[in-house]
């Protein structure tokens, strides 16, 4: 059995497993929302994002620890730490703080452990998608058998910051297109990440959260331009009463839904399979292959 964390721009994140006949078999799933990339491109983390992100990795190790996970964490990275000014100096941070060693991905490696983890479940052709907070990439396999990724500087925390306009957003995200093999568009577009869980979820009309009911479930264009009507004109705190499962993302929603419904546009799909296999998985999966 052994634990993997992502830290991102909006939450940290922490999945407890043990690798089985090529898949991960979940023992234990937490997150925390942190905001750690509440902050410009470039700049330095958000100083209450990094508290809150160690007094998070402080509580995974308690938990990792009652639950008798024994080697220490595979810990990574994303856009967030990738990208600021200050992403070593938390790296030592972490490393004083909890004795591990944190790994920043590249924008190529994320892509590989994300397409490596929702292709685990058996969706392998499908193009992967993974609308974070602060980054969105989209992952192919190509005619040759190459996983090649592609990352744009804009996810839901980001957009609803201000940091990119709304208006923006088709000529920031047609920059993934490239990626797309060139036999033609995939049949299929799998998303993972905290927005098209979440989406899913809401959408399932659960109240606690199910790995199991949320994974491969279609989510629509037609259900993402209802949910938006919905949700828009509700103040965050409006919105959590109403759905308490947006606990965390009650404010960033909003955001997520225009970047997929903007994604649905450019790649002429009318729907979007969620997966809770992404990153996670693929950091575990990765980890037995090179043992």
């Amino acid at each position: 059995m052994r634990a993997a964390i992502d830290i991102g721009s909006n939450t940290v994140r922490l999945l407890i497993g043990e690798v089985q006949g090529g898949r991960v078999q979940v023992k234990h799933q937490q997150l925390f929302t942190t905001r750690l990339g509440e902050t410009a491109v470039g700049g330095k983390l958000s100083a209450r994002g990094r508290a809150k992100t160690i007094a998070a990795l402080k509580e995974f190790a308690a938990v990792m620890q009652a639950a008798g996970v024994q080697e220490p964490p595979i810990v990574a990275a994303t856009s967030a730490v990738r990208e600021a000014a200050d992403g070593a100096d938390f790296q030592a941070e972490v490393r004083r703080e909890l004795g591990w060693e944190l790994r920043i991905l590249s924008g190529e490696e994320e892509a590989a452990c994300s397409y490596a983890g929702a292709a685990s479940v058996g969706q392998g052709d499908a193009a992967i998608i993974d609308v974070g907070g602060g980054s969105t990439e989209l992952i192919c396999r190509q005619p040759g058998g190459e996983i090649r990724g592609r990352s744009v500087k804009v996810g839901a925390v980001r957009l609803y910051l201000g940091e990119v306009q709304e208006a923006d957003l088709a000529d920031i995200l047609a920059g993934l297109l490239p990626v797309l093999p060139p036999e033609g568009k995939p049949r299929q577009f799998i998303s993972v990440g905290g927005t098209i869980t979440l989406l899913a979820a809401l959408l399932a009309g659960i109240t606690v959260y199910d790995r199991e009911a949320v994974s491969g479930r279609v989510v629509t264009v037609a259900e993402l331009k209802a949910l938006q009507a919905e949700l828009l004109p509700l103040t965050p705190a409006e919105r959590l009463e109403k759905y308490p499962l947006l606990t965390g993302r009650e404010d960033v929603i909003c955001a997520g839904i225009a970047i997929y419904l903007q994604l649905a546009a450019l790649l002429e799909t009318d729907a979007f399979t969620a997966s809770d296999a992404g990153l996670l998985d693929g950091l575990l999966l990765q980890n037995q292959k090179n043992q």
